[in-house]
């Protein structure tokens, strides 16, 4: 009879040929299997995939043994049942050893939405998944399976592929586990709990809460680089915000050895020690931003003496002695030099040699060297001397081998613990394949931190790994640099959102920056910001605002964009939005402003803003109108006019003003007494004064307005725009109508 296991959701079992049969569901017998003949565990040899011959199973051991040939490998499969899942590990491999064992592909048969990295498919009604069970197992397929080579799930036309691996190079065959589960579609993420609990899986907590369930997970942060002297004024920022988390964006001097910046922290170690313990004072918890195993080339690995551990991709001989002077040195093979990469370095000895080409002939001379590169001393070397060429990457940095990388982990491992730190993101995580053990040295590089330190710890990284699921609190990906706020990324941002939900994971929006005006972007304002805000809100999405001493300092509206962050992050912490809000405030492209009550509630207000509308003097014949003719569409009830000008200057131009500007809607016009110079903002809220401001939103002048405000009707209405003079300027102006509030309790 054909082995079964049975936990509270499904019944799984075996074919004599090692083949999935059945995968039921006990509560209706539904089979989530689909018809194809989905393998338990296969043999990679030689570049093939192989599947079980014959398979025998022992019920007193609750063992499967698994012949494969004609590789003339056996496996030793251990069978363990628990309440919520079924694991699967091999204990025991005889006969040759293989490359590597994969799990699956299982074909199966819910796919309506399917959690590629969780490992995970759902539908309505029941859930089905996958998970790597132990440190070297990879979710994924190594010759890339179904789907993409990292999806431990994978879409099919019938449902979805479930899928892992272990290579023998890394971490070992014997020791491969999975776990296969079922449960209603609805304790996917419990289930989930369960088996990290019930296999001994990370499963990090976050005040006392597991991470996957916890709200402080989706917890926005403030990123500011600091130091000593200017800790205290970034902690009371991030208390403005209501933010609980403080983040440097650069703290290290070098990566490798991680020593800290000494002009922010010149008693390195004891100096940002100090700094937390002031930070966790205040109720705020410090974070350092890092490389994960990047080594920068100023690092103690590469300079003096280089570390004979970096990575080297591969290696040659000397085929002539060289002096300390020499240009031009001659390998015995060219191969491992061929592919410069962007610092083209060799390790002879002692020494790093940059060289600029490779001859096309034997003699194989590398061309172009400079010697003693990074610090290191140029030296002679005897013939036959070893010659490795050093992996690099486009940072401008080298890589460990995976010896060293444990060391950078230790590093780290005594800075969070000496310091008291409580965040990290693992960017670059992908570098850890460049030690060449692929996948499992990214789980080796973050399990070894996680295990190491005994704080709570909230990290993310540059990428997510099936495995790494369990470990990381959340990914915050999508980057401000040199974008406006509503540009940066907006796509990617929102579809990442979807990408968070399927896979059972916090949602996060990325990167904002409060910025001062630079090139062609204009300082961050308040409409920008609360753009941002109504989609985190609408996705309980948290995020990160960048900001620096500069921008806090310069940027007028400051202040009061960390004061509307607060109310923002409040009310989505706390629950206060309804589902129908959060629907509405998905739109990528609807604006809302929140603002506090008296009842310690809020009041969610639709904003629209009209299109930019441009205004430039040009000579006419005499007698001609010379305003400019615009239409605007109030989509709200009747109001007065609100509207933000803007003085453009003209390229080139020696000086820019702009004199007297005139708005009239409907035949109701106000003029503005007033001479603005270039890029200047002209701010009409409503009210009898309007403002002054410069490039950066601080106030130039009040402005009291002589002539009532103009309405805007609901629907369209016709707008004059003029003034008495526009030299080397035009005028952007940018109209705004609010429509009727809401409350906002939860």
């Amino acid at each position: 009879m054909s082995p079964r296991w049975r936990t509270d959701d499904c019944e799984i079992e075996l074919s004599d040929v090692g083949t999935l049969t059945r995968m039921a569901r006990v509560v209706d017998a539904r089979e989530l299997l689909t018809d194809g003949v989905s393998p338990l565990i296969q043999v990679v040899a030689g570049g093939d995939t192989r599947t079980p011959t014959r398979s025998s199973y022992d019920a007193e051991s609750n063992t499967i043994t698994l012949e494969f040939t004609p590789c003339c490998t056996t496996l030793t499969v251990a069978v363990a049942e628990r309440e919520s899942h079924v694991t699967f590990e091999v204990t025991r491999v005889e006969g040759d050893t293989p490359d590597g064992v994969v799990w699956g592909p299982i074909g199966a048969s819910v796919g309506e939405t399917v959690g590629e990295i969780v490992g995970v498919a759902r539908d309505g009604e029941v859930a089905v998944g996958i998970q790597a069970a132990s440190i070297q197992t990879v979710g994924g397929h190594p010759g890339g399976g179904v789907g993409d080579a990292l999806h431990a799930a994978a879409e099919t036309a019938e449902g979805a592929a479930l899928q892992a691996y272990t290579l023998e190079a890394d971490g070992g065959i014997v020791g491969s586990k999975i776990a296969l589960f079922s449960c209603p579609a609805e304790d996917a993420l419990e289930t989930l709990g369960r088996i990290e609990v019930a296999e001994a899986l990370p499963h990090p907590m976050l005040d006392g809460e597991w991470t996957k369930t916890s709200r402080a997970a989706r917890e926005s942060y403030l990123i500011a680089n600091f130091g000593e002297d200017s800790l205290d004024e970034m902690v009371a920022a991030t208390k403005q915000a209501g933010f609980r988390y403080l983040y440097h964006g650069h703290p290290f001097k070098n990566w490798g050895h991680f020593d800290l910046l000494e002009d922010a922290f010149p008693d390195g170690d004891a100096s940002l020690k100090r700094c937390a313990d002031r930070a966790e004072e205040e109720g705020v918890r410090l974070g350092v931003h890092t490389l994960t195993n990047f080594i920068t080339t100023s690092d103690p690995y590469v300079t003096p003496t280089p570390d004979p551990r970096l990575m080297r991709s591969g290696s040659a001989r000397l085929v002539e002695a060289v002096d300390a002077a020499s240009r031009s040195i001659v390998v015995s093979d060219p191969s491992p030099f061929c592919e410069k990469g962007d610092l083209s370095a060799a390790a002879i000895g002692g020494e790093i040699v940059q060289y600029r080409a490779v001859s096309n002939d034997a003699p194989w001379h590398l061309t172009g060297c400079r010697r003693g590169a990074f610090g290191t001393t140029a030296s002679s070397h005897e013939a036959g001397a070893d010659v490795g060429k050093l992996v690099d990457h486009s940072y401008r940095v080298f890589f460990p081998n995976l010896d060293m990388q444990d060391d950078m982990v230790a590093r780290l491992v005594e800075l969070f613990e000496t310091c008291g730190l409580r965040q990290i993101s693992f960017d670059g995580l992908e570098g850890c394949e460049r030690t060449g053990h692929g996948i499992y040295a990214h789980h080796r590089f973050v399990q070894q931190f996680y295990e190491g330190c005994s704080a709570e710890i909230v990290n993310d990284a540059s990428r997510l790994l099936h495995y790494l699921w369990h470990i990381h609190t959340r990914m915050n990906w999508g980057e401000p640099w040199g974008k406006p706020t509503r540009d940066g990324m907006a796509d990617y941002r929102f579809r990442n959102q979807a990408y968070f939900e399927r896979n059972l994971f916090p949602r996060m929006l990325g990167w904002f920056q409060l910025r001062l005006a630079g090139g062609d972007v204009e300082a961050t304002s308040l409409p920008d910001i609360e753009w941002m805000l109504s989609k985190a809100a609408g996705y309980d999405a948290g995020f990160a605002l960048v900001a620096g001493l500069d921008s806090l300092h310069g940027n007028g509206q400051a202040g009061l964009i960390l004061d509307t962050v607060r109310a923002w992050e409040e009310a989505r912490l706390g629950g206060a939005f309804t589902p129908g809000q959060r629907q509405r405030l998905r739109d990528p492209n609807g604006e809302w402003c929140l603002r506090p009550t008296a009842d310690n509630a809020w009041a969610l207000t639709p904003v629209t803003f009209s299109a930019t509308h441009t205004y430039e003097a040009v000579e006419l014949q005499p007698g001609e109108p010379t305003e400019a003719e615009w239409t605007i569409d109030n989509p709200y009830a009747a109001q007065p006019l609100r509207c933000v000008l803007r003085v453009v200057p003209d390229a080139g131009a020696a000086s820019s003003a702009v004199v007297n500007p005139r708005i009239e809607i409907d035949f109701d016009a106000v003029a503005i007494p007033v001479e603005l110079s270039a890029h200047q903002y002209l701010v009409i809220d409503g009210s009898a004064t309007a403002r002054v401001l410069d490039v950066n939103w601080n106030a130039v002048a009040d402005v009291p307005l002589g002539d009532p405000i103009p309405e805007v009707m609901p629907g369209d209405n016709p707008v004059l725009f003029a003034c008495d003079e526009a030299v080397g300027a035009r005028v952007a102006v940018t109209f705004e109508m609010l429509g009727t509030s809401e409350p906002v309790d939860g």
